[in-house]
């Protein structure tokens, strides 16, 4: 849920909400009028409270984005739009979740769909690519993904230079097909390959990181990253 504060809201924004509030003067009302009476509507609902500006203010976004039910009225706030479910171009997007993952997600075309779907079986490819910083490929695999599928997480087995996943097609006769290619993103470097002594002598920090090597499928999987912190470990005689 994204917070908003009274305050950061334009007068046509303030007027919106006021006018669902029950303020027919709203329209003649500045925007410094708007953010007054819209305080004292949530500091009247709020009842006393110590904390005063704070609670008018959580009662505000409360309201904002709860009090209406499905939220459908908060499209009709000048300015915002409803999301579609998906999009008509072919896309594909990757981002950095941490040293050991990337979160990527994508949009289908219907046309292609329909382009390669007239040429018989097909299926839908993730192929992830990792440079280092001076642009050698040091890895690449493919990973099989379902036609309904929009976003996946992908592990990876470096902590430096870049990854670029590219969305692709395989038909029938095994060719293969490029959809859409990300940008390339920097990879993390992993904090804890420089100080395994902390991770050592915290037992829930450890138990967290492992947490990030399980699938979806709750087993473990292989993580050069972990391998060469345990190494570390085993080399400074902790492990």
């Amino acid at each position: 849920m994204v917070l908003i504060k009274i305050e950061s809201l334009s007068r046509k924004e303030l007027e919106h909400i006021a006018l669902q509030e029950g303020v027919a003067q709203a329209p003649e009302m500045s925007r410094d009028e708007l953010i007054d009476v819209l305080k004292d509507i949530y500091d009247d609902e709020s009842g006393d409270d110590e904390q005063g500006e704070a609670n008018i203010q959580r009662r505000f976004v409360t309201w904002l984005t709860d009090y209406r039910g499905d939220g459908s009225e908060l499209t009709s706030l000048p300015g915002v739009e409803e999301l579609p479910e998906s999009y008509n171009g072919t896309s594909i997007h990757v981002m950095m979740k941490n040293p050991t993952w990337l979160y990527c997600y994508w949009s289908l075309s219907p046309l292609d769909v329909e382009h390669f779907s007239g040429e018989g079986s097909w299926r839908l490819l993730l192929h992830v690519t990792l440079n280092d910083t001076d642009g050698s490929l040091l890895d690449s695999y493919d990973i099989a993904v379902d036609g309904g599928d929009s976003e996946w997480n992908i592990n990876i087995s470096a902590n430096h230079g870049t990854a670029m996943v590219s969305l692709e097609v395989e038909l029938a006769d095994k060719s293969r097909r490029t959809l859409a290619r990300s940008v390339r993103v920097p990879l993390v470097s992993c904090y804890w390959l420089e100080h395994p002594d902390e991770m050592a002598q915290d037992a829930d920090l450890l138990r967290r990181q492992l947490g990030l090597l399980t699938n979806r499928e709750g087993g473990t999987i292989v993580c050069e990253t972990v391998d060469r912190i345990v190494e570390k470990l085993k080399e400074e005689g902790i492990a």
